[in-house]
């Protein structure tokens, strides 16, 4: 008795310090998330500004109505969608391939896995300059696409090509990171079963197939949750790159995102109830997407 007393002592004791060592980051959750959630939820019911606070006044539904009869967010919608549906799976395909070339035998490998990484670590406003000068007209990047027949164009200042301008910033900057994912997911894998199949004849490609992508299952959904999120959420680039051309979401609106198109409603046209309902219905999408990539997944298991 006295033993099985001792150890619900010490199973008490051990709760309650773990309880201890996560209220710090409990109580940030709920400081920097949970509250300004609820206060946003509350918020988009209502019509605000920061200019007249006294004159908050509740409208029910109206600025989800008014959401969905509003060009501009349309266009800030399909532009945000197209970008996550592009991005990710690049980002993913690219990273997973070097990864796989990175976890193969030669010299300097750590030298190169560095140089991949090195992008993530630097600011989104530095990235954005670096591309900026690259890719202006008569830029680096543009003599050699003229030279390949294309026109030498300022691409963040095209409608056309300032979306495809910051995606492929955006994954030039992320794609290192998601490659060290897979790396360490590559590492884990037993070499055995690699012998194994090596024994049995198997070649390369179905040694890929058939062990290291299947192995990486839960890698890949993390990677791809990971992406997903950090798509939705540009902002850093967007903005860098518009301030030189026009504003946030120039030329025209390409750059617009349901992020940018919420900063633009809540900071620059005060219309604090409409910008907090984009952000609820971005939160929504975030959700349900990362939901369904579970579903289609099998599980988000991590085992």
């Amino acid at each position: 008795m006295k033993k099985s007393k001792t150890k619900e002592v010490v199973s008490f004791s051990e709760k309650k310090a773990g309880l201890l060592f996560i209220l710090p980051a409990a109580i940030c959750w709920v400081l920097w998330f949970l509250t300004p959630f609820i206060q946003a939820v509350y918020l988009s019911f209502h019509e605000y500004s920061y200019l007249m606070p006294d004159q908050k006044k509740f409208i029910g539904l109206e600025n989800y109505v008014q959401m969905w009869q509003d060009p501009k967010f349309i266009l800030a919608l399909k532009n945000t969608l197209l970008f996550v549906a592009i991005t990710v799976p690049v980002m993913v395909v690219i990273s997973l391939g070097l990864a796989v070339i990175l976890q193969s035998k030669f010299r300097a490998r750590g030298a190169f896995r560095t140089i991949y990484f090195i992008p993530y670590t630097v600011a989104g406003v530095a990235v954005a300059t670096m591309f900026m000068y690259l890719f202006v007209k008569g830029g680096a990047v543009q003599v050699f696409m003229t030279n390949l027949g294309f026109k030498d164009v300022t691409w963040y200042a095209d409608v056309k090509l300032a979306m495809p301008f910051i995606g492929i910033m955006f994954i030039w900057q992320l794609v290192g990171f998601y490659m060290i994912y897979y790396l360490s997911g590559m590492q884990a894998i037993p070499e055995s079963l690699y012998e194994a199949a090596r024994i049995d004849g198997a070649s390369k490609l179905n040694i890929f197939r058939y062990i290291t992508l299947p192995l990486l299952k839960s890698t890949t959904y993390l990677v791809v949750i990971y992406s997903i999120i950090q798509a939705f959420q540009i902002f850093d680039q967007i903005a860098a790159v518009t301030s030189a051309s026009g504003g946030l979401g120039s030329p025209a609106g390409a750059t617009n995102t349901l992020l940018t198109y919420f900063y633009l409603n809540s900071f620059k046209y005060y219309k604090v109830g409409y910008g907090c309902a984009i952000a609820v219905v971005l939160f929504l999408i975030i959700l349900l997407v990362s939901l369904a990539q579970k579903k289609l997944s099998g599980s988000g298991d991590l085992d």
